[in-house]
């Protein structure tokens, strides 16, 4: 059985990760998987969540734990483990660090949005959030679309700065920056991309300030948790989700619904778009909501175990 630590999955190119991202929205546009609700267990503010996914080469079950205080002990708030196995026999092939992978597969459906919802001459985006995957979505995006001006928020602006920081040096020519205010942000922004676990709106409820911008949250996975104010929604001429049952997790489309400021004919899949439904990004409001799925994980998972068997990567483990 193979073992790809947190290094190796991150080193590989992020367009095969995205790539595979999109490929597993082409096979949930066909129905071709198997994928089970994946279980919720909360223990107060903390959060195990197990999610299997069966394809037929391949199936895989990602245990990950989300303790949001971790933040303030300078620790990673989401940690987890891959496993991968062979769908025909059952034998393990692969144990993965989960943690990076969930990084790089969010990074990556945040990055396929961009390409496919954005105008491709956008030149400044805001993101709200300064953890590990706010600076994934950072290097998604900045992946795909040729951005002159990154502005950062967060509710450590210490934590912002160091960010902002990061990414000037990263990318020579690029403006990265901290917010003045988080309304400010939005206002600056042609793209914002939020990658919190907020339980209140990141910006105020002005439909003024939202209007004309492509809107995408990652962060929020629970009914409870809420980055976007519901002028986004209110606003929005095409709202997608990443999966159905985003419309009952996340409080960016539940709350929307329960109140009636947009009905479930208003909220269209992804995996349209990914098939290549048209759309016009230039003159509308858009708005992505993703709480991710298994399926995005089996399909990175497996990419990544191909990738390591055909260049002899990873560790070897016996039982």
């Amino acid at each position: 059985m193979l073992f790809l630590n947190g290094k190796e999955i991150t080193s590989v190119d992020r367009r095969l990760i995205q790539d595979a991202v999109s490929k597993a929205y082409e096979l949930m546009h066909t129905g071709n998987f198997n994928m089970p609700d994946r279980s919720h267990v909360q223990d107060g503010d903390n959060t195990l969540l197990l999610m299997p996914c069966f394809s037929t080469s391949y199936f895989a079950t990602k245990l990950v734990s989300v303790f949001p205080g971790a933040a303030d002990r300078g620790l990673p708030v989401v940690n987890g483990i891959m496993t991968l196995a062979d769908n025909t026999s059952g034998r393990p092939l692969a144990v993965m660090d989960g943690a990076a992978l969930t990084a790089e597969r969010t990074g990556a459906v945040g990055g396929l949005a961009v390409s496919l919802l954005t105008a491709p001459h956008i030149e400044t985006a805001g993101i709200f959030g300064a953890g590990v995957q706010g600076y994934s979505q950072a290097r998604y995006l900045i992946m795909n679309r040729r951005i002159r001006r990154l502005v950062i928020s967060d509710l450590s602006r210490e934590s912002a700065g160091r960010m902002a920081a990061h990414f000037a040096d990263a990318y020579p020519g690029l403006d990265c920056r901290v917010a003045d205010a988080p309304d400010a942000l939005v206002r600056e922004a042609d793209l914002v991309i939020a990658a919190t676990t907020s339980t209140t709106p990141l910006f105020s409820d002005d439909p003024g300030l939202v209007r004309g911008k492509t809107f995408i949250s990652i962060g929020s996975f629970r009914p409870d948790m809420k980055e976007f104010p519901d002028a986004v929604s209110k606003a929005a001429d095409r709202i997608y989700v990443d999966t159905p049952f985003a419309a009952k997790e996340s409080g960016d489309i539940a709350v929307p619904l329960e109140l009636g400021i947009v009905s479930k004919e208003d909220i269209r899949p992804f995996s349209g778009i990914a098939a290549g439904e048209k759309q016009d990004p230039d003159t509308e409001t858009v708005f992505f909501k993703s709480v991710g799925m298994a399926l995005f994980d089996l399909a990175v998972a497996s990419a990544l175990y191909e990738l390591a068997v055909a260049n002899n990567l990873g560790v070897e483990l016996e039982f």
